[in-house]
Parts: C-alpha cells; sequence; structure tokens
C-alpha cells in the first residue's frame, strides 16, 4: 500500500526536511499556540458581512472559554492573548471586510484525500469558486505569500482537481489569509508549483521510511523545537566517520 502524505508534512519539508524524520519518530508536538488556537477559529467563524467587528468579539469571548476545553492549553494562556486581540479587533475587522466576498459562503476544515496521488490534508477553508484558502496567524510577506503557503497551496489545488474530475474545476487560484496584517492574498498557482508538491512528496516518503536527509545550509536551527535531537544524532554520527 503507498503511503499517504499529509500537505501537513509538506509544509513540514519546507521549514527543513529534517523535521519530517524527527516527527517520524514521535519526536515533535505539532502544538499551536493559544494566539494561532484563536486567530484560526476567529477566522472559521466568520458567517455574516455586515457588523463584523461585533462578530468578532463575541466569537472571541466564546472561543476564551470554549477552547481549554478543546485543546490542552491553560486558561491563563488564553486570557493573554484574547486582551491582545480584542484590542486590534477594530482594525482587523476594518481591513478584512473588503475581502468577505471572496472568503464566504465557505466549507471549513475540508478533509480531502486521493489513494492516486498519496496525498491527504485538512483545509482550512474552500473558498468560493472552489479556492483553497490557508489561516495564517503570522505577519504576511511584504509581497505575494510564503513560499511554503504557495505550495501547500498546490498541493490542495491537487487534490481538489482530483476530486471534481477532469470536467471539473481548474483550481489554478488560492488564497491565504494573514488577519493579523489584515491581507488576503490571492496567489496563482502553477503547474511547476504542483509538479514541485509531487516531488517532494517522494522525498517525505523516503524520510517517513527512515533515510535521515541532510540538514540544509540555510535551515534556521535557533528555536527549532527538534534541536537537540538533530545535534545528537550529527554527534553519534561523527563517531562513526
Amino acid at each position: 500500500m503507498v503511503t499517504q502524505v499529509r500537505i501537513s508534512d509538506i509544509g513540514l519539508y519546507l521549514r527543513c526536511p529534517r523535521l519530517v524524520y524527527f516527527d517520524s519518530l514521535g519526536k515533535l508536538q505539532r502544538k499551536n499556540s493559544a494566539q494561532q488556537l484563536i486567530v484560526k477559529n476567529l477566522m472559521l467563524g466568520i458567517v455574516g458581512k455586515t457588523d463584523l467587528a461585533s462578530e468578532l468579539k463575541e466569537s472571541l469571548a466564546r472561543l476564551e472559554q470554549e477552547l481549554p476545553m478543546a485543546y490542552e492549553i491553560e486558561p491563563e494562556e488564553i486570557g493573554p492573548a484574547c486582551r491582545e486581540l480584542e484590542a486590534r479587533i477594530p482594525e482587523i475587522s476594518a481591513s478584512l471586510l473588503p475581502h468577505l466576498d471572496n472568503l464566504i459562503p465557505c466549507e471549513v476544515e475540508v478533509d480531502l484525500r486521493s489513494e492516486k496521488l498519496g496525498l491527504s490534508g485538512r483545509l482550512d477553508r474552500l473558498a468560493p469558486a472552489c479556492t483553497p484558502s490557508l489561516i495564517r496567524s503570522g505577519k504576511a510577506p511584504e509581497e505575494g505569500v510564503w513560499k511554503r503557503d504557495r505550495l501547500m497551496l498546490a498541493g490542495y489545488s491537487l487534490l481538489l482537481r482530483e476530486l471534481h474530475g477532469r470536467d471539473g474545476a481548474k483550481v489554478d487560484r488560492g488564497l491565504v489569509e494573514y488577519p493579523l496584517s489584515g491581507q488576503v492574498r490571492s496567489v496563482q498557482i502553477f503547474g511547476v508549483d504542483r509538479a514541485r508538491v509531487l516531488r517532494i512528496r517522494e522525498r517525505v516518503r523516503l524520510i517517513r521510511d527512515g533515510r535521515l536527509p541532510d540538514r540544509p545550509a540555510d535551515a534556521r536551527c535557533e528555536g527549532c523545537e527538534a534541536k537537540e535531537y538533530c545535534e545528537t544524532r550529527m554527534s553519534l554520527a561523527s563517531r562513526f566517520f
């Protein structure tokens, strides 16, 4: 049976291929911060196009009570994050309002899977016109979207194309929502992006089968959750060469 590769694995590989290896060993904890959880759930909960600021404030108050029940996160961690976001809701809502027609009506947290492609994933939002959309709690780049986001969108575009068949939607565009920057960026998905995703899929399979990849020269090791395991592995390997 062909090993399924998650779109999140593609994103992990683009951060650093070694993260895929250590994740396969159960060494990584894929835990979102309080801010990430709040931002994502706030965006997924948007249903109206009128008083967006009030809608976000009501959602925020509800999430402050409910998120600690749904996730392994302490109320004292949620509180400060909610207060910080609450102060920014007027500017966030004003910036997002012009983009709402591109975001809703929609389906949220859409599970996609293709045995043929050997890919699966949970898409944050399936926006109008069969447009895949990702929600990010970080800052938007000065222009366009981050490379990792573009290629993850390419992965979801492959899955959506497979789902809808040859005569279905082309899915040549995607969105990345950067709420804290008040931005919803549209990006064109090219064939070269989809082809790269399929190549990375094969590399991820090899890594999950036990092949330790080289550490990239531009790897951001400071603050990496796998730094301790990575350095230990390199130290052990040096003893044999």
